[in-house]
C-alpha cells in the first residue's frame, strides 16, 4: 500500500505542472484560473495572459507583477464600461469608426443568414442528420448543432461559394457595377506561373484599361498589381479564371453593395448587429474615454507646485549640471599595415610616453598639443567635455584633477595624452532652466495619483476582487 501511495505521488509531482515557486507563479499558467471577479463576472488566467500554446514566452513571473497585470487588465474593462457615456459615443471618431464597422457587421451577417436560410434551416440540419447518421456518429442535434452546421458548410463549401456568387452578381446588376469582360479575359490570358511576371506583363501592357465602372467610378487594371503581391504561386493557375480576377480587384464594390443591400433590409437595427459592433468598439471606447478624463488642464501644476517641488528635491542629481572638464589633448594616430616604422603601434606609444615624461619634467602640455593635435580640434583643445564625450576620453578626464596630466591612453588607432585645466563641478541647476523637467515630471506624478485614485473608486463600485493566486 506505501509503495502504491509513493509511486501516485511521484507521478503527480512528474506530471501536475508546479504553479508557485520561491520566484513566483508560471505565467500564463496551464489551467484557466479565476485571477478576478467583477461582480459576479469572472475573470480568468486566460483572458489575462493569453493561451499558454499562443504565448511565446512562458515566464515565472514575481506576485507583483502578476498583480499588477491583472490590475491593469481589470482596469481596462471598467474603462470600457464607464466609456459609455454621450461625450465618447458622440465624439467623430466614435461615430466614424462605429459607422463604418457597423456595415461591415451587417454585411456579414446579411451572408451568414443567406447560407443559413439555404443550406443550415433546422429542416435541412435534420435532412442532413437522417442521411448521414454514420458521419455524425453520436452527435447530438440537440447539443450538437454547431458542430454539425460546420460539417454541411465544409462538406458544401464550393457550392455556397457558388452559391453567393451569383447573388453578388445579381446585386452587382442591380446597382449598375459593369465590369470590361474583354479585359478580364485579355488579363487572364497572361501566361506564367510567377507573380512578378504577371504583374510585370499587366503594367506593360495594359495598366490604364478601366477594368470596372461603378456609378461614377472607375478602376483601372492597375488596381490588380497590389492584391497579386499576396497570390501564393500554387494559385496562380486560379489567375487564368476571369471570376478569380474579379475578386481579388472589386472587394470594395462588393462590400459597398452587400451593405446598403444589408442597410435596406434593416440590418443596420438589428439588435444582435448592433450589440456586436457596439462590443468590438469597446477598445476604441476606452481609448477615446482616457483621452475625455485625462484632458485639461487640471493636470497642470501651478508655480508655487514646480517651486515647492524643485526645492523638495534639491538632491535630484537629474536637476544638477554634469561635471564637465576642460581637456587639451595630445593625439598621434598609430598603424601597423603600412611599411612606416615610426607609425607602429609600439613606436607612436614610445613618442608619446617620452612626450608625457618631458612635460612631467616641467615642459608646456599646450606645445605639444598644438604640435599632435585631434584632426579638426583646436590646436589640440577640445574644449569642456563630459564623462561620456570621446569615448576613452571622456572616461579618464572624468576621474582627474584639476591639472593633472593622464597616462597613455590606448583607443581604436591612436593614443593620447590628455591635460585637465579646469574642472565644474555639478551644481543645482536655476529654476528656470529645469522648469519644464519639473513641470512634466509633476504631471506624470498626477496622472499617476489620478490613475490610482480612479482604479480605486471604480473597483470599489463595480464590486471587484482580486484573487489571491
Amino acid at each position: 500500500m506505501r509503495k502504491t501511495v509513493f509511486c501516485i505521488s511521484v507521478l503527480l509531482f512528474l506530471f501536475v505542472p508546479e504553479i508557485y515557486s520561491q520566484d513566483g507563479v508560471l505565467t500564463p499558467f496551464t489551467d484557466n484560473i479565476e485571477v478576478a471577479k467583477i461582480g459576479d463576472d469572472s475573470v480568468t488566467e486566460f483572458q489575462v495572459f493569453g493561451y499558454p500554446a499562443s504565448v511565446r514566452d512562458r515566464k515565472i513571473m514575481t506576485h507583483a507583477e502578476r498583480s499588477k497585470i491583472i490590475e491593469d487588465h481589470v482596469y481596462e474593462l471598467l474603462l470600457q464600461r464607464e466609456a459609455d457615456i454621450p461625450s465618447v459615443l458622440n465624439t467623430g471618431e466614435y461615430r466614424k469608426n462605429y459607422e463604418a464597422l457597423l456595415k461591415k457587421n451587417a454585411a456579414i451577417k446579411l451572408k451568414d443568414d443567406l447560407i443559413l436560410d439555404r443550406y443550415l434551416s433546422q429542416g435541412k440540419i435534420e435532412d442532413y442528420c437522417s442521411q448521414n447518421k454514420e458521419k455524425i456518429k453520436e452527435l447530438d442535434l440537440s447539443e450538437n448543432k454547431a458542430e454539425i452546421s460546420d460539417l454541411i458548410k465544409k462538406e458544401k463549401y464550393q457550392e455556397i461559394r457558388s452559391y453567393l456568387d451569383k447573388y453578388i452578381d445579381s446585386l452587382s446588376s442591380a446597382y449598375n457595377v459593369v465590369y470590361n469582360e474583354d479585359i478580364f479575359r485579355k488579363i487572364a490570358s497572361i501566361k506564367t506561373d510567377n507573380t512578378e511576371e504577371f504583374s510585370r506583363e499587366l503594367k506593360k501592357n495594359m495598366p490604364n484599361e478601366v477594368l470596372i465602372t461603378w456609378n461614377e467610378e472607375k478602376i483601372y487594371a492597375s488596381k490588380l498589381l497590389e492584391p497579386l503581391k499576396g497570390v501564393k504561386p500554387w494559385r496562380m493557375k486560379d489567375l487564368s479564371n476571369p471570376k478569380i480576377l474579379k475578386r481579388l480587384v472589386d472587394g470594395s464594390i462588393i462590400n459597398s453593395i452587400l451593405s446598403s443591400e444589408a442597410e435596406k433590409k434593416g440590418y443596420f437595427k438589428r439588435e444582435d448587429v448592433v450589440n456586436e459592433t457596439h462590443d468590438q468598439m469597446k477598445y476604441l471606447a476606452s481609448r477615446i474615454y482616457r483621452d475625455v478624463i485625462y484632458s485639461g488642464e487640471k493636470f497642470v501644476p501651478t508655480k508655487e507646485e514646480m517651486i515647492d517641488y524643485y526645492i523638495e528635491n534639491k538632491d535630484d542629481r537629474t536637476l544638477w549640471s554634469r561635471r564637465k572638464m576642460w581637456v587639451f589633448e595630445i593625439f598621434k594616430e598609430y598603424n601597423n599595415e603600412d611599411d612606416i616604422d615610426e607609425n607602429n603601434k609600439i613606436n607612436v606609444a614610445i613618442e608619446l610616453e617620452n612626450i608625457r615624461q618631458k612635460i612631467l619634467s616641467g615642459e608646456e602640455f599646450e606645445k605639444y598639443a598644438k604640435f599632435y593635435p585631434r584632426p579638426y580640434s583646436k590646436d589640440g583643445e577640445l574644449g569642456f567635455i563630459f564623462e561620456d564625450d570621446y569615448a576613452m576620453i571622456g572616461k579618464t578626464a572624468s576621474k582627474m584633477k584639476e591639472g593633472d596630466i593622464s597616462d597613455l591612453i590606448i583607443q581604436q588607432k591612436a593614443i593620447s595624452v590628455i591635460k585637465v585645466t579646469q574642472v565644474q563641478e555639478p551644481m543645482l541647476y536655476k529654476f528656470e532652466y529645469v522648469e519644464e523637467i519639473v513641470k512634466r515630471r509633476l504631471i506624470s506624478l498626477k496622472k499617476e495619483e489620478f490613475t490610482d485614485r480612479h482604479k480605486n473608486e471604480l473597483f470599489k463600485k463595480y464590486g471587484v476582487k482580486l484573487t489571491n493566486n
